[in-house]
C-alpha cells in the first residue's frame, strides 16, 4: 500500500513539478523561491494524502495551491516590508522629534528669560505648576486683571519668539510622529 501510494505521488510530482515551477516562477519572479513553493505545495500533499479528498483534477488542485502559496508568501512579504519602513520612519521620526523638544526647550528658556520678570513669573506658576489665575492672584497679591493682562504678554511674546517651532510642533502633532 505504502509503496503505491509513494508511485503515485512521485508520478504526479514528475508530471506537473516542471509546469507548476514555471507558473510559480511568473508570480513570484524568483526561481529559488518558486522551486521552494512548488516544493511546499507537494509536501502539503504528501502529508494529507489520503485525508483530504480532491474534487477536482489533480492539475487544477495544484495550480491553485501553487497560486494559494505564492500569494500568501507575497503578501507576506509585503507586510514585513512595510513593518521595515515602518520601523525605520518611526525610529527617524522619533529622534527628530526629540531634536525638535530639545531645542524647543532651549528656545522657550531663551524666549522666558527676556520676559520682564513679573510676566516670567506669572507665566511659569500658571504654565509650569498648573495655578489658576486667580490662585497666582492671591500668592502675588495682584489683581485678577494684571495677572490676566502679565499672561497675555508672556503668550504673545512667545508666540513671536517661537512662531517657528510652533509650526514644527503643530506639523508633529499633525502627522503623529
Amino acid at each position: 500500500m505504502l509503496l503505491d501510494k509513494e508511485k503515485k505521488f512521485e508520478e504526479v510530482f514528475r508530471t506537473y513539478f516542471k509546469e507548476l515551477y514555471r507558473y510559480a516562477f511568473k508570480i513570484l519572479g524568483d526561481a529559488d523561491t518558486a522551486e521552494e513553493t512548488v516544493q511546499q505545495v507537494f509536501l502539503k500533499l504528501w502529508e494529507k494524502y489520503g485525508q483530504q479528498d480532491i474534487h477536482t483534477s489533480v492539475r487544477s488542485y495544484l495550480y491553485r495551491a501553487v497560486y494559494n502559496e505564492s500569494m500568501n508568501l507575497l503578501k507576506r512579504n509585503q507586510r514585513k516590508v512595510k513593518y521595515e519602513l515602518y520601523q525605520q520612519y518611526a525610529g527617524a521620526s522619533s529622534a527628530y522629534a526629540q531634536q525638535s523638544d530639545t531645542e524647543l526647550r532651549k528656545q522657550l528658556h531663551v524666549a522666558l528669560a527676556q520676559l520682564p520678570e513679573k510676566s516670567r513669573i506669572v507665566f511659569e506658576m500658571s504654565r509650569f505648576q498648573e495655578l489658576k489665575y486667580q490662585e497666582i492672584a492671591e500668592e502675588l497679591r495682584l489683581s485678577l486683571k494684571t495677572v490676566e493682562g502679565h499672561m497675555t504678554k508672556a503668550l504673545k511674546h512667545l508666540r513671536l519668539h517661537l512662531a517657528d517651532y510652533l509650526n514644527v510642533l503643530t506639523l508633529i502633532m499633525m502627522t503623529g510622529l
